[in-house]
């Protein structure tokens, strides 16, 4: 029976970033993963045809300085392409056409997308009451802040964009925090936004020097060229892959894990457990250890989302696309959530000539549109390329990734599911939850978070651990 300090279950980023920050700081560490590959969520492919396709996620924003240091750690700073600046442009389909996203106020003013009505209307936001609802959903929450047509226009295709989710029924307390904070403290959005940012600028040094600036970026070997350094940096030693953890048991000194190793039962122990995994895996692992918070993890929706890449021939698509991409409304009726323009940000997305377009489907929206088979799903795309981007033809190359669960949802009453969670934690000494399913759903939140956690473990008697990271060296 082999003994760790912290074993780490789940390969995304979340459990990559706590194992490999945990791997820093000397702690004897050991990431079990299910799959034959790490990243979770994000899955890069070079096909031989000269495409570089993103199964999952596509970019990552960023401007943080620690961000860039870990890339230099692990050798893949040099790799790192940044958008071209076309990458600034939105679009969002406005009346059956992609509309540009207006960034300045000046633009705003002179923009379509709202009426002058709903102009006027978003003056008013510092006067609405706060809200009495302990839950609201985002519809509700920014319908009554901002107006009707900022809500359908504006908010809720970003919610489909980021979450892949359904304003309807996300929660605006769990997915925008910061702006339910905002009202509940200031009594408005604007109010609070700008008194968050003076005390915040008030908090930190001024940096010397320009100011950081947040680049969308990827890597040349696409975005899983992160995720796959980590994992060479760890060691296979210290990465398992094909390996899901099947039982999860305290003992007297720490805890025990089965995991399931090259078809064979293996037993590990360890003083710590991160579970790092989807919340139904981990409720599967807790269920005798805590029911209630095992119930509460299976309530966390993952809907069924299909991605779908197109290649075009220049020429055979009318629209220019010349920036990142468009993002549908739910009351445009399209049968796609967004189309992002990969060929468009990054050189060698697609070979010369050809653009090429990520498509998402189904999500917490329209669920259903997800689980048609495969030719179906193409065909569909095409049609709304040919209606949206003024595509001729038959695309040059079409492929489909399937996503039977993909992003976690903060739908009503995530809070409570989270307390449960952070009750189990208090009550289990060395047992941890981390995961897209808490604390924001994209890459950056989840390496930021998991390497916050890490710090946590280390500092937890470190002395303890820094004797048992010297006897396993």
């Amino acid at each position: 029976m082999t003994n760790y300090s912290c074993i780490v279950v789940g390969g995304g980023m979340s459990g990559l970033s706590a194992a490999y920050a945990l791997y820093q700081r000397g702690v004897n560490v050991l990431l079990v993963e299910a799959s034959e590959y790490v990243g979770g969520a994000i899955r890069s492919e070079q096909t031989a045809d000269g495409f570089s396709l993103e199964h999952g996620t596509n970019t990552v924003t960023s401007k943080a300085q620690e961000l860039w240091d870990h890339f230099e750690d692990l050798g893949i700073a040099d790799q790192k392409l940044v958008a071209a600046r076309e990458g600034g442009r939105r679009f969002i389909v406005h009346n059956g056409a992609p509309t540009l996203i207006p960034m300045s106020p000046p633009a705003f003013l002179k923009s379509s997308l709202l009426s002058t009505k709903a102009k006027l209307r978003l003056f008013a936001e510092p006067l609405i009451p706060r809200a009495v609802t302990p839950d609201e959903n985002i519809r509700s929450f920014f319908t009554r802040r901002l107006g009707t047509e900022p809500a359908q226009v504006l908010v809720d295709p970003f919610v489909s964009g980021v979450y892949a989710g359904n304003p309807l029924e996300t929660s605006v307390r769990s997915a925008f925090s910061s702006m339910w904070e905002a009202e509940q403290q200031y009594g408005s959005i604007v109010i609070g936004m700008i008194a968050g940012g003076r005390a915040k600028a008030k908090a930190q040094p001024k940096p010397k020097g320009p100011r950081p600036r947040s680049v969308l970026f990827t890597f040349q070997g696409g975005l899983a060229s992160w995720p796959n350094a980590i994992a060479d940096a760890l060691g296979p030693d210290r990465v398992w892959l094909n390996s899901p953890a099947t039982g999860l048991r305290k003992i007297d000194r720490g805890w025990e894990l089965t995991v399931n190793r090259a078809g064979q039962p293996e037993t590990l122990t360890a003083d710590r457990v991160v579970l790092a995994s989807p919340a139904y895996v981990s409720a599967d692992l807790v269920a005798d250890i805590d029911p209630d918070a095992a119930k509460a993890l299976r309530k966390i929706f993952y809907p069924p989302m299909a991605v779908v890449h197109l290649g075009f021939r220049r020429e055979d698509v009318e629209h220019p696309m010349d920036g990142f991409g468009m993002l549908c409304p739910s009351r445009e009726q399209r049968k796609v959530l967004g189309v992002l323009w990969p060929s468009a940000l990054f050189p060698g997305r697609a070979p010369e000539g050809v653009v090429l377009t990520s498509s998402f489907v189904g999500g917490a929206r329209v669920p259903y549109l997800a689980t048609q088979d495969n030719d179906t799903i193409i065909d569909m795309v095409i049609k709304e390329h040919q209606e949206l981007l003024g595509a001729r033809g038959e695309p040059v190359m079409a492929k489909v990734a399937n996503w039977p669960r993909a992003i976690a949802q903060y739908f009503g009453g995530h809070d409570r599911i989270l307390t449960a969670v952070k009750r189990m934690e208090a009550m289990w000494s060395g047992l941890y939850l981390i995961g897209n399913y808490r604390d924001g759903v994209s890459v950056g939140d989840c390496w930021k978070n998991g390497r916050a956690l890490a710090e946590r473990i280390a500092e937890y008697e470190p002395s303890r651990l820094l004797e048992q990271a010297v006897a396993t060296t």
